[in-house]
């Protein structure tokens, strides 16, 4: 059952020592269905993004979740499949910088994307070298990491992208809300509004995002989403009548459509997000796949 509206009050409260992801605790509760997507058992699971997001500069008050995580370096990965939260360690992630140096992971968590469906972003915090000369370059699974289907992400590795780039989108899905859905009415990280909404599209930044003017993403921004959807024959680009899903410091993003059919890609224009440094988003595009 997705968490109450309180319950998510009290997380956004807890993540908020940082936009980047949080580094909140390495033992969460996780809240999640039992059920799983059948059609998750019949894609390929693999790493999207690894994003190097903070060089030595996690906040002071981030050690009332972890207690070493001041001036810990943050890097937030992004999986395709949701993960198995009783799999996750840091032993699992295995960091290698330009000049060939190897780090295992200090910690993992992946708070405070931990409500429904977003079960696939963990934040790695630790040590992995210094912006610019010996900066990360790759991440490799070490470890028995799986998802909630049983496959295993293990030997997998990915490109880290670099301190100096913006975020851009990792991954997007699109569906309904009906009865089955966990609805959440009101409070931080709520849903869109269930009678004007035909699909939902969730977009996943590669890291934490706000606003170019520091604040939630909302109104100003919403016509910067542009969703590509086949009607009949016809392939249509509409935006999103709200954004939901907001202020709990996360990076997911619900875009909320009035409009019938079947997205097909998402685009956002450049300069309409910044990551916890500051560096804004290019010009960002991905392909939206169903949740069924």
């Amino acid at each position: 059952m997705k968490k109450s509206c309180i319950y998510k009050q009290l997380i956004a409260l807890i993540v908020m020592v940082t936009m980047l992801l949080g580094c909140a605790s390495l033992s969460p509760k996780i809240l999640e269905s039992e059920t799983v997507p059948d059609v998750d058992k019949r894609r390929n699971p693999k790493i999207l993004t690894a994003f190097f997001g903070l060089d030595n500069d996690l906040p002071r008050r981030a050690n009332l979740m972890y207690r070493k995580a001041y001036g810990k370096d943050g890097m937030p990965l992004v999986f395709s499949h949701e993960l198995d939260p009783k799999t996750i360690q840091g032993s699992d992630f295995e960091v290698t910088t330009i000049k060939g140096n190897v780090f295992i992971v200090e910690a993992a968590s992946l708070l405070p994307a931990n409500e429904e469906f977003e079960l696939r972003t963990v934040l790695l915090i630790g040590e992995y070298g210094s912006y610019p000369d010996n900066q990360p370059v790759s991440v490799k699974i070490v470890g028995d990491l799986m998802t909630r289907t049983g496959q295993n992400y293990n030997g997998q590795s990915i490109k880290v992208i670099p301190l100096e780039e913006g975020p851009v989108l990792s991954y997007a899905e699109y569906f309904i809300i009906d009865e089955k859905y966990p609805y959440v009415k009101k409070g931080n990280g709520c849903d869109c509004p269930k009678e004007e909404t035909k699909l939902v599209v969730k977009a996943v930044w590669s890291g934490g995002v706000r606003a170019i003017n520091g604040k939630e993403l909302g109104d100003d921004e919403r016509s910067a989403f542009v969703v590509s959807m086949l009607k009949g024959m016809d392939t249509v680009q509409v935006t999103p009548f709200k954004l939901a899903d907001l202020s709990d410091n996360d990076n997911n993003i619900d875009l909320c459509l009035k409009e019938d059919g079947i997205p097909i890609s998402l685009e956002v224009k450049e300069n309409t997000a910044i990551d916890p440094r500051d560096d804004k988003n290019p010009k960002t595009q991905i392909k939206v796949v169903s949740r069924w």
